[in-house]
């Protein structure tokens, strides 16, 4: 008995899904620089421009955005799930160096009113301790991402207004 429930624990015990397969300070940005640097990396697609990766078909003044976040992934086979802050912000499929997600909606409120957003990963190449041949070292992870306006209580944000953002960012290791 004490041999089959030994046999059934190393069964059921997989990898550890606590600790980040990978873990990476990316800057999520609409600088003309980053979005540049997107752009020099190749994004994937022949047709893409610099106002495809930073631009919006918001009305008014361009939103400034620049963060810094950690970029968690963890992966089961194909699947990906990104995490930042211990808290699931997105989830995936990567396929080598190539790496697509899209978040949840998410709830934001705001002084105008609360705004409802989700986000969409485009063209995003990553490299951790494997390397990919596309990437050269500066950076680890590339692609840029599209902030779509899902629902607004807030009259400066209109439902369907989309922000395009590069992120940018270096590995920092397994584990987390």
């Amino acid at each position: 008995m004490k041999t089959a429930l030994t046999i059934l624990l190393a069964i059921g015990c997989g990898k550890d899904e606590s600790i980040a397969d990978g873990v990476w300070k990316v800057t999520v940005s609409n600088k003309t620089s980053h979005c540049e640097t997107v752009l020099d990396y190749g994004a994937q697609a022949d047709d893409v421009g610099l106002d495809d990766i930073c631009g919006t078909n918001c009305e008014g003044a361009k939103a400034n955005i620049g963060q810094d976040y950690r970029y968690a992934l963890f992966t089961d086979g194909r699947s990906a799930n990104i995490k930042i802050d211990d808290q699931q912000f997105a989830s995936g499929v990567e396929e080598g160096c190539t790496l697509s997600y899209q978040t949840p909606v998410w709830l934001e409120t705001r002084a105008k009113g609360d705004v409802q957003w989700s986000i969409q990963s485009v063209d995003t190449l990553k490299q951790g301790d494997a390397t990919c041949s596309e990437l050269d070292g500066k950076y680890d992870w590339v692609g840029f991402e599209v902030i779509t306006v899902v629902e607004s209580e807030d009259p400066d944000l209109v439902p369907g207004c989309t922000y395009g953002v590069a992120v940018v960012g270096k590995y920092e290791g397994a584990g987390e």
